[in-house]
């Protein structure tokens, strides 16, 4: 049986709405990482393609996003935190799209663990101890 993993639940909310909405947005591309797992034998190049896009565009944009909020509160673990970001940006830009063309049903699985496994150590951590400052500095 499939287990379906990328399930937003208010746990993960980090108490600053921006972040708290594009983390729903990346599990919403997990839920589609998801789907496409699930019929992998039957998914088209183009797909494949669209989904690795989105995911690489909406990272960037969402790192951004979470680096510049540090910028801004002068939060003290940015280089920790950027690290992290950084590492996960060379990994799903190191995506083998070749390889994932030609065995989606073996690809497809692990680059849902390895999204998986960042998104909610990332944000259960790192995420949540910056929302925690952010929240603290605005109070």
């Amino acid at each position: 049986m499939f287990d379906f993993k990328f399930d937003w639940c208010k746990e993960m909310e980090v108490g600053v709405s921006i972040i708290d909405a594009q983390h729903q947005e990346l599990f919403r591309i997990g839920r589609d990482l998801e789907q496409l797992i699930f019929r992998s034998k039957n998914v088209t190049t183009q797909e494949l393609l669209n989904l690795i896009c989105e995911l690489r565009e909406y990272t960037s944009y969402h790192f951004y996003t979470e680096e510049d909020l540090m910028a801004t509160y002068n939060f003290p673990s940015t280089n920790q935190h950027t690290i992290a970001h950084n590492k996960f940006r060379t990994n799903i830009m190191d995506i083998n799209l070749p390889l994932l063309g030609k065995y989606p049903d073996q690809v497809l699985p692990q680059l849902k663990e390895s999204l998986q496994d960042f998104l909610f150590n990332h944000i259960m951590t790192a995420d949540r101890e910056l929302g925690l400052y952010i929240v603290k500095q605005v109070s």
